[in-house]
């Protein structure tokens, strides 16, 4: 059995090699890039491979990771959404990318509920969940807000030149909010 979560408008699933070409348009998208990458700058598709290897690797060595998202209706690939903690991390995150031309139409939040839905259920002595924004990103600032979490007030040193604020929310508050699904 593969595992699917889907919600009203989305199906997510693990990620899996043929999704790269929808993962590489988006990590090349100028208005993706200015937010989303260390650089401001749109990703090679040699970048974007072994960005994506590395998403299907934490799959591997965690058991959990960015879904791949699509749309119910239509099929397209929309972006990825769940939960991430590589190495080093902060904290277990859910994390989102949308691909731009899904911008402005909710899915990350509906994502994100239904992944972090998810990981609660697969991890139930997990505390709280965060998320690690940009301090100048606000469409991300948004989403974390919509998705129940707060500015916590701790900071993650992600390179030398970026400094992530940390978002959070508790469990039992998430859960109250968003309930079991």
């Amino acid at each position: 059995m593969t595992l699917t979560l889907e919600t009203e408008r989305l199906i997510l699933r693990p990620p899996t090699p043929g999704d790269v070409d929808a993962h590489a348009a988006m990590l090349a998208h100028p208005g993706y890039a200015a937010t989303m990458t260390l650089d401001g700058e749109p990703q090679t598709r040699a970048e974007a491979w072994r960005i994506f290897a590395s998403v299907l690797g934490h799959w591997a060595m965690r058991g959990y990771g960015f879904f791949s998202v699509f749309e119910r209706a239509r099929g397209d690939w929309v972006g990825r959404v769940g939960p991430w903690m590589p190495e080093g991390w902060p904290g277990l995150e859910c994390g989102w990318s949308i691909a731009p031309d899904h911008w402005g139409k909710g899915y990350a939040v509906e994502a994100a509920v239904a992944a972090t839905r998810w990981i609660f259920e697969e991890q139930p002595a997990l505390p709280r969940i965060i998320s690690l924004i940009a301090p100048g990103n606000a469409k991300s600032q948004a989403v974390a807000h919509k998705f129940g979490e707060r500015k916590s007030g701790e900071t993650f040193v992600y390179a030398p030149a970026l400094t992530l604020d940390i978002w959070a929310a508790p469990r039992d508050e998430w859960l109250e909010k968003f309930g079991r699904g």
